[in-house]
């Protein structure tokens, strides 16, 4: 049996809807506008951290929610000068860990301008008008593959779940992920699919989306709050930012007023 088109495409074919044009969302799709009203449209940016083998201790998702109706090109185009005024390429995907590991492309940047970008970012987190939402899970707690994917998937449906209200409010919603991983990938599509009456699945890359790029700095953030908490901050990490004083001060309790459902510090 054919599945059932998308709403867009669906009010599309009753002529219902126009096209509003040139867009300047950082890369987000334009509305649909409906005579009598906008289509409502949610975008959740989804970024992964660590993986299903030996190789990290954490496993963390983050989701970046951002309603499609506020506009965050101007905020966009403040970054893009930041970066350019400190001799920054304002074209390039900003990657949170490499950058406070020296890593990859960052391999070769001074420390000081490492900080800077990463710094830009965040501070472009704090202003446009988004939330978060972070799952962490130890993966020492979990034996093996499949017991890490469930408790994944439990946490980010209890989220689901817990926020449906709010959540199902919106004709549509459009999900961007890398489909860096395959477990998260399968996750992502069983429950986004299921939860929501019109889920739309793009793949994405870095480079497209700020606000992909800001996904992946919320992984980074979760990951030093539980690497904080469990007394597990490497040499890396207080270099690149002090001191886990200066860590939490600056940047973990700041970010979790982004927090969809915030928490603590």
């Amino acid at each position: 049996m054919a599945s059932p088109p998308l709403i867009g495409d669906t009010l599309k074919a009753l002529g219902l809807v126009f096209d509003p044009g040139p867009h300047h969302g950082g890369g987000n799709p334009p509305p649909l506008f409906v005579f009598g009203g906008a289509v409502t449209q949610l975008s959740l940016f989804v970024d992964e951290s660590g993986d299903f083998g030996p190789h990290s201790d954490y496993y963390v998702v983050s989701l970046v929610l951002h309603e499609q109706k506020d506009d965050i090109s101007q905020e966009i185009t403040h970054l893009n000068r930041h970066l350019r005024e400190d001799g920054l390429d304002p074209h390039h995907p900003i990657h949170s860990g490499a950058a406070i590991r020296g890593e990859a492309e960052y391999r070769n940047t001074p420390v000081e301008m490492r900080v800077r970008e990463f710094s830009h970012l965040f501070e472009f987190s704090l202003r446009i008008p988004v939330t978060f939402q972070s799952f962490r899970i130890r993966k020492w707690e979990y034996s093996d593959r499949l017991k890490l994917k469930n408790a994944i998937s439990r946490a980010i449906g209890t989220f689901l779940q817990e926020n449906a209200d709010y959540l199902l409010g919106f004709d549509q919603v459009i999900v961007y992920y890398d489909n860096g991983q395959a477990e998260i990938t399968d996750v992502l599509n069983t429950l986004f699919g299921a939860f929501f009456f019109d889920a739309d699945f793009r793949r994405v890359l870095p480079a497209q989306y700020r606000l992909f790029q800001v996904a992946d700095l919320c992984c980074t953030l979760e990951l030093l709050a539980g690497k904080s908490e469990d007394g597990r901050l490497s040499r890396s990490d207080l270099y690149f930012f002090g001191s886990r004083r200066a860590l939490i001060k600056n940047f973990l309790r700041k970010s979790n007023r982004k927090r969809f459902t915030s928490r603590p510090f």
